[in-house]
């Protein structure tokens, strides 16, 4: 017999629980927490079923290896949080209103991204290639928020609470890749760091982090296009103590576009990074005490 929808569905949450993966240092040394929203790459079967694109297609929306890339912070002294479950399927980057207009309240005030499908639950990974065969019901909604884009947020939430805890301060990275070109075929810069335009973390912070990236060699810019999203906005308040930033990675320094494969820069890419993380956790570490 074939299954229901909310049968498929339920299907799809078991293989993606749990939500996030947290990985711990082994002595938590500077108010730093790192979080990869969008490398999650478990795509399952009963997903997959329902989608009109291949696996090849739906990755093109996934920070492919971020996790990876980063994972070096935690012998350096901070904690990982990473999503498992894939972008297409939540977008834990935008707020729980953020849903297409049939599933809102208020229709008429649907974000601009909601309204082309790629709000908290995508139907779209981009504005004219829709994800389903057939377009989910509302009733998904719940589902998704509760098993998967709740506990991310809740688990996120209760690191930096933690770290503020031990460290009187924290500092959100948020850690993303994006395409290596712009839609006008111009190689974007190796690294976009964004603070809401100065509202999510101290200038002297973001020219910290701006610096250990340059240092290292790699060229950087700020906020254009890519200025932070919703995690970056609702948890960075430098005026409470919290601060965030989010890093850009050009994919074009680590990835075949193509094959979506590991390319010849990776492994360079790789060795950077680890120092990168070890310099950001050295800059934020409490010169008044040591990490408890």
């Amino acid at each position: 017999m074939m299954k229901s929808a909310y049968e498929l569905e339920q299907d799809s949450l078991e293989v993606l629980t749990p939500a996030c993966e947290l990985l711990r240092p082994s002595q938590w040394r500077a108010g730093v927490v790192f979080a990869s929203p969008h490398s999650g790459n478990i795509y399952p079967q009963s997903f997959i079923e329902r989608s009109m694109l291949s696996i090849a297609q739906l990755r093109k929306n996934e920070d492919i290896f971020v996790d990876k890339l980063f994972g070096p912070c935690v012998a350096a002294g901070a904690p990982l949080l990473s999503a498992r479950f894939p972008r297409c399927f939540v977008d834990v980057n935008r707020s729980e209103d953020e849903v297409p207009p049939g599933w809102c309240d208020k229709p008429k005030k649907c974000s601009v991204r909601a309204q082309a499908g790629l709000g908290v639950i995508p139907t779209h990974i981009n504005e004219t290639s829709s994800i389903y065969r057939r377009a989910p019901d509302a009733d998904i909604m719940p589902l998704r928020l509760n098993k998967l884009y709740r506990p991310y947020h809740n688990a996120l939430q209760g690191l930096i609470e933690e770290c503020v805890k031990r460290f009187g301060q924290a500092l959100l990275i948020d850690c993303h890749s994006m395409p290596g070109f712009s839609p006008m075929g111009a190689r974007r810069p190796d690294i976009i760091l964004g603070d809401r335009f100065g509202k999510s973390c101290h200038p002297d912070t973001l020219a910290r982090v701006q610096g250990i990236f340059r240092a290292a060699g790699y060229s950087v810019s700020t906020n254009y296009p890519y200025a932070g999203g919703y995690v970056t906005s609702h948890y960075g308040r430098p005026e409470n103590g919290v601060e965030a930033v989010q890093i850009e990675i050009n994919r074009d320094l680590y990835l075949n576009p193509v094959t979506l494969a590991p390319k010849k820069g990776y492994d360079n890419l790789a060795e950077d990074l680890a120092q990168i993380t070890r310099s950001l956790i050295q800059a934020f570490i409490p010169n008044s005490r040591a990490a408890q």
